[in-house]
């Protein structure tokens, strides 16, 4: 009995479609959602209005989620989304010690900027499921870890003086979420594009000997 013919090839790029399709459903839900929940917590968030602002049906929502629950969990796993690998390549652009750390802590600080939704981890992180809280735990240390790594090659290269890189990793960490948890006080006193600004000078000039 002659085996049947494998697929063709033609029916992947249907397929691939659909996958885009999917990601970038799920995508504009844990934007949306996000935007909703920092203005008016989670408890007070609306399937149906999260819905009707992404476009889709109820219906069509609950094909990437199963409860309102996973719609924090998708929120907040995408704070972090992408970020390491952004912060890696650009230092690699460089190969002065301080120049790559300016650059991974300069693309750190814009990715945090361009994502309000790091308040909500603070306000709502208690409710994430043990596993969410772990990812995001596990996504941030791998960036605190990135960062400590830059901070001690400059540090070897006497370039920058002795000092903790884990304690100054996570300084940097908390120096992008400045402006989701401070921007009521810094407005009308930092312009947004001058606070990454001010902020790289300062940790740099704390760094050198």
């Amino acid at each position: 009995m002659t085996a049947p013919a494998p697929p063709t090839s033609a029916a992947e790029p249907p397929r691939r479609r659909t996958q885009q399709r999917s990601l970038a459903r799920r995508e504009r839900l844990a934007a949306v959602a996000g935007e909703l929940i920092v203005e008016r917590g989670f408890d007070s968030l609306s399937v149906n209005e999260l819905a009707q602002r992404c476009g889709i049906s109820v219906g069509g929502m609950y094909r990437h989620i199963r409860t309102k629950a996973d719609v924090l969990v998708m929120a907040c796993e995408s704070i972090y989304g992408g970020v390491l690998e952004d912060l890696a390549a650009a230092a690699e652009r460089h190969a002065d010690p301080e120049q790559r750390l300016a650059a991974a802590v300069e693309a750190y600080l814009a990715a945090c900027a361009a994502n309000p939704r790091i308040l909500m981890t603070y306000r709502e992180y208690g409710r994430l499921p043990a596993a969410a809280r772990r990812r995001y735990m596990d996504r941030e240390v791998a960036i605190a870890e990135l960062l400590g790594e830059l901070v001690a090659a400059g540090v070897a290269a006497g370039r920058f003086r002795p000092v903790d890189p884990f304690v100054v990793a996570y300084d940097i960490v908390l120096l992008g979420h400045l402006p989701a948890l401070k921007g009521w006080a810094l407005r009308g006193r930092v312009g947004e594009a001058e606070l990454p600004r001010r902020q790289l000078e300062l940790l740099l000039s704390s760094l050198r000997p």
